[in-house]
């Protein structure tokens, strides 16, 4: 996704002679590879001096994986003259000159005015232009065939699969005869668990975060295993000594976060506030000694972590033993096979669980972290044994019965602090909600197509600068990896969306193209990804600016985004205004292209078809193929 932002655009046209309309769009089926083009002027910046002139924007959606060179070539070899109508204004050079040096130059007039998206998110990932337009015809062929299926000899859906299934080996051609290539991230190529630990090794503030915690939980294991053998006990290193260590780290971390969210959303940010300066003067310590020549804790910091984790595996496997025992107990005929079966597999999980944590006391007490060596037994006596192996199942069960009923109350709390911190408060009077005649123009010649929409604003400063950028950051990253099926938050229905960083980090653009009309557009973006709203477009304004042409929208008065509560509550909960703030920052388009009039749903749909053509029958896929064409 890429914007082409020329300034200067003085001698532009209030409307793009039809000409060049023609041309555009043949340069753009003739590429082949572009989902949607719009040609927009952008009102000059309401700083710049007088004499500046709108700026002419051409927006281009491309495939995924087309590099900005690729693009500017291949748009100069199949549209040089309609590109050479629209920018020629700007040829510095003779009338005269011959065409290569006018391709030269216009080449490197488009390559330092492409502005790369900042951020930006695909609906319906891995999919370029001509897989789309072949599945959606396929989609038509296969619902002509199933049209004109006899209602009497396929009483059921196998058969309708079964004929299907024949109809796309015999006529369904090249659509049909292969898979649809899926990336790593899709869904379906990887199992959940394993997307997520990807994931989190590409957030890599999450992932040290993760590791900080298992620091933090071994640090604490191994301070109450000191305290013990400071005492002159002897620590027994098996399985529930790692147990009850584990549960006091667990519990030292969680009481801050419980007593914030018993006392509502200050009390949760005053906790997070308080284990995020804990992580530092825990980071700040190993700095400290790191410096001093102390090298005890970095060279158990590896320790230290897989101590924690160990600890925490501990914990989990004897939840899971005792949930097992519990399971089994209550199966009948034979009672005692599900018990020994599910006590032996448990066994075998707490004794690997055993090996680990002797073997990481032994490095504990080999590395001499605390410089006072560990008194450890390896083996207590039984009474010993005893008293610690159920502490540990007290610890355990308590956890299991008391764990569901705490964070369940907890939870209630917590979305009770949420929802009121997201309830919209007194605002200051803002203009109607109203929409400029040209941009009901524009929305009017979408009607029946994909919706889109241009939207300018201010950054408020350099501050909001920086943040704006890690959270464009965060959220491409997110879309590239995670919300991979047509939704971004719970929001749905949006083929491409972009930002663009524009004038030195003075302006935000934002294109979007999108199902149904502009007004459903915001309201799933208030309901399915508030947040991320707000943590956008609260660091953006409107300040007073002239219209890019006689009859284009103006910004008269200054406007500020609504309100947040703690930077990504409120904000556009706060309808009208968020909508009034949205309408004021739009800016009309001059020209609009699209390779396919399809929405999401039906993208989806004809994808869904292909895949479930394809392979062996299975009750599923026949099921989808019924579902599919009965839609």
């Amino acid at each position: 996704m890429m914007c082409f932002v020329t300034p200067g655009a003085a001698d532009a046209p209030g409307e793009v002679p039809a000409s060049v309309q023609r041309r555009i769009e043949r340069m753009c089926r003739a590429i082949g590879r572009i989902h949607f083009a719009t040609l927009a002027l952008l009102p000059v910046a309401p700083e710049a001096s007088p004499m500046a002139s709108p700026s002419l924007m051409l927006e281009v959606v491309v495939d995924e994986g087309v590099p900005p060179a690729e693009l500017i070539d291949l748009m100069l070899q199949h549209g040089f003259g309609a590109l050479w109508s629209l920018y020629r204004a700007h040829w510095p050079g003779p009338q005269g000159a011959t065409p290569a040096s006018k391709r030269d130059w216009l080449r490197a007039f488009l390559a330092q005015h492409a502005n790369v998206a900042a951020c930006g998110f695909v609906g319906n990932r891995d999919l370029d232009v001509a897989q789309v337009r072949g599945e959606n015809n396929l989609f038509k062929q296969a619902s002509g065939a199933f049209r004109n299926l006899r209602p009497d000899p396929f009483a059921d859906r196998a058969a309708i699969g079964d004929y299907m299934a024949v109809w796309a080996r015999r006529f369904g051609g090249a659509w049909a005869a292969e898979l649809p290539r899926r990336s790593l991230w899709r869904h379906g190529n990887l199992p959940d668990a394993v997307r997520l630990a990807l994931l989190s090794v590409r957030l890599v503030v999450p992932f040290l975060a993760l590791l900080g915690l298992l620091t933090v939980v071994g640090a604490i294991v191994l301070a109450s295993a000191q305290l013990l053998a400071g005492a002159g006990l002897a620590v027994p290193d098996f399985v529930a000594a790692a147990v009850l260590f584990a549960a006091l780290g667990l519990l030292a971390i969680l009481l801050p976060v419980i007593f914030g969210a018993m006392n509502g959303a200050v009390g949760i940010v005053v906790a997070f506030v308080v284990l995020l300066l804990f992580v530092l003067f825990l980071s700040a310590v190993m700095l400290v000694t790191v410096v001093m020549g102390v090298l005890w804790i970095p060279a158990c910091m590896g320790a230290l972590t897989a101590l924690g984790g160990i600890a925490l595996l501990a914990i989990g496997l004897s939840a899971a033993l005792l949930l097992l025992v519990c399971a089994a107990s209550n199966l009948r005929a034979p009672p005692f096979f599900p018990v020994v079966l599910a006590s032996l597999i448990g066994a075998l999980l707490l004794l690997a669980v055993f090996g680990l944590t002797w073997w990481m006391f032994r490095v504990m007490g080999a590395l001499n972290c605390k410089q006072d060596a560990l008194h450890l037994s390896v083996w207590p006596d039984p009474l010993t044994a005893i008293c610690w192996a159920s502490g540990a199942i007290v610890v355990v069960g308590a956890g299991l019965y008391c764990g569901p009923r705490l964070f369940g109350f907890l939870g209630r709390r917590l979305a009770e602090a949420l929802k009121e911190a997201d309830r919209p408060g007194p605002l200051p009077d803002v203009p109607l909600h109203t929409v400029h005649p040209s941009i009901q123009a524009c929305e009017a010649a979408l009607a029946r197509r994909t919706g889109h929409m241009i939207s300018l604003t201010e950054i408020r400063s350099p501050a909001h600068l920086r943040r704006l950028r890690f959270w464009l950051w965060l959220i491409n990253l997110l879309g590239e990896l995670y919300f991979t099926e047509g939704q971004l938050g719970r929001t749905g229905g949006i083929h491409f969306g972009h930002w663009h960083i524009l004038d030195n980090g003075r302006r935000l653009l934002f294109c979007s193209n999108f199902d149904g009309a502009f007004g459903g557009y915001l309201d799933a973006f208030i309901r399915g990804a508030s947040q991320g709203v707000n943590l956008i477009w609260r660091n953006t304004e409107l300040r007073p600016r002239q219209a890019a042409r006689a009859g284009h929208p103006a910004v008269q008065v200054a406007r500020s985004f609504p309100p947040t509560r703690v930077h990504i509550f409120c904000g556009c909960k706060c309808e009208q205004a968020f909508k009034s703030y949205a309408r004021d920052s739009m800016v009309p388009h001059l020209y609009r292209f699209e390779a396919y009039c399809l929405s999401s749903d039906d993208i989806v749909r004809a994808t869904r078809l292909r895949v479930a053509l394809q392979g062996r029958r299975t009750a599923v896929k026949d099921d989808q193929i019924a579902r599919a064409l009965e839609s």
